[in-house]
This record gives structure tokens, sequence and C-alpha cells, in this order.
């Protein structure tokens, strides 16, 4: 029981922090995403998306970062674009 709870917990944390970084990244670049295309380990940002969209990314990639780290507490030191 305790270890289920533990990963379930575990689940719900990674889907909130993939909808924190969609709705983020929506909300600075315009950019829609699914939280599919969205993955977050050990302060590492992977995003999967096309080449207009990790364009205008890019180039606001510190607002997206400090607005997941005031907001929402995420940390992203590296982000990665796929």
């Amino acid at each position: 029981k305790n270890l289920l709870e533990r990963f379930s917990k575990s689940l719900y944390k990674d889907d909130y922090a993939r909808q924190a970084v969609v709705e983020t990244v929506f909300s600075i670049a315009r950019v829609q995403l699914s939280p599919q295309d969205v993955s977050l380990k050990e302060g590492v940002l992977s995003i999967r998306a096309g080449a207009a969209a990790k364009n205008e990314m890019r180039l606001k990639e510190g607002t997206i970062q400090e607005a997941l780290k005031n907001l929402h507490n995420i940390r992203v030191s590296r982000v990665f674009y796929t």
C-alpha cells in the first residue's frame, strides 16, 4: 500500500508538471503542446515540437523557465528540443 501511494503521488506530480509546462509555454510563447510532448526529469526539460515552435520557445526560454519556477515551483536547468 505504501509503495502504491508513493507511486500514485509520483505519477500525479509528473502529470501536474507536464500540464504546467504546457500551459506556461502557451501563455508565454503561444505554442500549443500536448502533455505527451513534454518530459521533465531531474531539472532537464525535453520538448518535442516543430521547427517554428522550437524557435519561438527558444526566444522566450528564459521567461518560460522563470515562470515555471515562480508560478509552479518547477526548476528547469536545461531545455532540449527534439
